[in-house]
This record gives structure tokens, sequence and C-alpha cells, in this order.
């Protein structure tokens, strides 16, 4: 194409002013000529594209003019538009929408004004299943994961209600947020709440150990999912007593036929284990065999090697990794297996009774940053390092999408069906470039 500025005339400055009031821009009547209204429209494109704002169309403008065209439709804001309404009409995440329109305040749009609307690509076909799990105290910001990335995700497990020993089930801060689940039913996403017994061994026991109050938490998960419509529920009943280990997958059959009946899934979470008893009494406690065989799905916790309370080490090294499920493999049908892979990190002061903190991927960054301390690269255990703050020593391990792939690497050498991610909202983002590269 010919460069084109103010004054010049013809069938290309007529092509130009098309493809500018296409992509949502006034350059005045399709004319042929480029009088001010077009130069306006030039510069404004420029402007919102990050270009030179010259006013002149030369190659590196057309390029950009091109290129948004073939990718973007216009739309025309209609009333009671607001950016969400529209994101989740043409089934687009919030971010993706306002990148595409540059200039448009989400705040103040108005009745007849035109966006930009990208053109929706296929989900990417992905060998694996992935889940995320959305931690209530970080519900915000795991959300824009997901918004950011939903053509990853094919469930998402919020995590929002407590079982109480009287075999109630109470909702956490955040819980049911409309938001979530309008978004994720839109995307075609899975929603599979968890339900957790807040790690406390007494709590649970109480339930699994008194018929009534067994079948009335029972009745209560079908009343919450026949509620909401959930696609399913996630038993995450963690430090259960070895004595229960036989009457918690009697209560898992239970549920397992509730559910069937109203056509939903059991999800199952374990700890992990790289053989039947583990190195506690809460992983000798969940019985793989039995677990396997009542739920859908088990999805093993693959991470805390090292935790808050233990001294500071790796979280997920792909050594362990590798025990856990070359043992999983053995008692739980490949299909139904799902590695539970971690984004997170701990910050541990080497203070005696000092205990380790949890920290996000950009908390780690940002903290070595601070302390102009050098990070440690080990692809197989973790980046870490190690940093002085008022006169104590921390020490640091976390996730990086470097030491996150070997995970993935392992569910495709065992051929398991998946990974579910702890938490969103903490991860590299570098993350889903990694999931991309090794489950396509």
């Amino acid at each position: 194409m010919a460069t084109l500025k103010r004054g010049s005339r013809g069938a290309e400055v007529k092509e130009l002013q098309s493809l500018l009031h296409r992509l949502g821009y006034n350059p005045g009547t399709a004319d042929g000529i480029f009088g001010l209204k077009t130069l306006q429209a030039v510069i404004q494109f420029q402007n919102d594209s990050g270009l030179s704002l010259d006013g002149v169309v030369g190659p590196i403008t057309w390029q950009a003019l091109q290129s948004k065209d073939q990718g973007y439709q216009i739309y025309t804001v209609q009333s009671g538009d607001t950016f969400y309404k529209i994101a989740l009409k043409f089934n687009l995440s919030l971010s993706s929408l306002i990148a595409a329109n540059p200039g448009v305040n989400p705040n103040q749009i108005r009745i007849g004004q035109q966006m930009l609307i990208p053109k929706t690509q296929p989900k990417p076909v992905l060998i694996r299943s992935v889940g995320g799990w959305i931690p209530y105290w970080l519900q915000t910001q795991a959300f824009r994961s997901v918004q950011n990335h939903p053509d990853m995700f094919q469930n998402l497990s919020p995590f929002w209600y407590e079982v109480k020993a009287s075999g109630e089930i109470i909702k956490y801060p955040g819980a049911e947020d409309n938001s979530i689940l309008s978004f994720a039913r839109t995307q075609g996403i899975k929603i599979i709440p968890l339900i957790t017994n807040a790690f406390s061994s007494e709590q649970i026991s109480a339930v699994l150990n008194d018929p009534i109050i067994r079948q009335y938490h029972v009745n209560n998960i079908v009343k919450l999912l026949r509620q909401f419509n959930y696609d399913g529920i996630d038993i995450n009943y963690e430090n259960l007593f070895v004595s229960d280990r036989e009457i918690f997958v009697i209560f898992l059959q239970e549920l397992k036929i509730a559910l069937a009946a109203i056509g939903k899934q059991l999800i199952v979470t374990v700890h992990a284990k790289p053989d039947p008893f583990g190195d506690w009494s809460g992983s000798e406690a969940h019985d793989y065999l039995g677990i396997g065989q009542a739920g859908d799905a088990v999805r093993i916790m693959g991470y805390d090697f090292h935790w808050s309370g233990s001294e500071p080490g790796p979280i997920a090294p792909a050594d362990w990794i590798d025990r856990v499920l070359a043992y999983a493999v053995t008692t739980i049908p490949k299909s139904k297996i799902v590695l539970g892979v971690p984004t997170y990190g701990y910050d541990w002061p080497l203070e005696l009774g000092q205990v380790g903190r949890g920290i996000t991927y950009s908390y780690a960054l940002s903290t070595a940053r601070r302390y102009n301390t050098p990070i440690i690269e080990d692809i197989q255990q973790g980046p870490h390092f190690i940093y002085r703050a008022n006169e104590v020593v921390h020490e640091v391990w976390f996730i990086d999408a470097t030491s996150f792939a070997p995970l993935l690497d392992l569910v495709n050498k065992y051929d398991i069906k998946g990974i579910v991610i702890w938490y969103l909202g903490a991860e590299d983002p570098k993350i889903y470039d990694v999931i991309q590269t090794s489950f396509r």
C-alpha cells in the first residue's frame, strides 16, 4: 500500500477510511480524500496502538491497521451494557476485551459507542485435563487468572465450604460468587466446589462414625449441588484418624451413589505418598485403593514436601513426585488420577520457633530484588534464595515456570488424567505457556 498523508486522494485513501470505520474510528465520509477528519482518526489510532503520532499511514501503520481489522469485529454499545456484560456476550475474558480497546475507559462507555471485539479462537486441544483451586482469601486475584486464561481450564474448584461435626455445611467468605459462576458457565468450565474439614481430625470423625449424621451430610451435599447446579463436589477431608480409614471409604461410596443419581461428579483430594503409609498418619488414613474405586477422580496433593512447619526446602521436588505417581498408578486407575501442582512458595525465618509463611511467585521475586540477593535456579527442586532482614536470616523456596515443567513431564510419563493448580492467583504467568507446550 502507498504511504498516505493529509492531502492524499484516491482509492487507497477510500480503503483507509473504510478500514478506520471498521475499527471504530471516525474519518468522516469514505470519499477518498485524506482531510482533517481522516487525519484525526489516524492519529487517534496511532495513539491507541502505541505508534508514532505523525498522522502518516506508512508501512508500520498499515500493518497495524490490517492486523487489527483481521482479528476483530465491531460492536455498538447498547443500553445497559458494561465491559463485563459485553465480555460475557461474546465469550471473552474481560482482560482481552480491555486490551482490544486501549482508548476506551471501561467505566465510561456510552450508548452508540463502537468497540473492537476480538474474534474468539478455538480452545487449545489439550491431551490432559487442567483444573484450578480458587482460595477464598485470594479470590479476586485467582479469578483474574481464570479470566486471563479461560481456554486453559476444564474445571474450577472454589474453596467455599466447610463441614462441621453436625454434618452441616457452612460457607466461607465470598462463597457462591455469581460472577465466577456466570463466567465459568459462559466459558464451558465446570464448577466443582471444595468442602474442607479445616484439617480437623475430630470434626470429620464425628460425621463419619455416626450413620445418621453421615447421611445428613450426604443429603446436604446433594441439596447444595442441586441448588447451584454445580457439576460435582471436591471432598477435601485431610488429617483423618488412621482409625477412620475404612469408614471414610464407606462414606465416599454412599456419597457416590447419591451423586450418581443426580448426574454429579465425586472428586476426592488426598495426601501425597510414595507407598501405602506415607510419612505421617494423615497420608496413611487415605486408602488410595478404596478412594480410587469410589471417586470419579482422585486429586493427589503433590506439594508441601516441605511446609510452613518444617525446615526449609523444596515444595514439590520432581524425584518425590515421581515416586508418588509411581505408587498411585498401582492403586488408582490412571484415567482418574489428577496431580495437584503448586504455584506458591514459603519464606522461612531461620530462628528457633519460627514457622514459614506462604508467599506468591511475585512476592518471591520482589523480595529477592529488594534485598539484592541472587536466586539459585534449580529445575528439579525449585528456585530458592537466602536474605537477611532486621538481623534475621530467611530462606525462601518457591515455584516458577521452569520448575513447574518437570511436574507436567511426570504427568505425561505416567499418562494420568491431568492437573489441578494449587493455587490460582499465586502463579508465575509463564506456567500457562508451559501447560500448552506440555499438553498439546
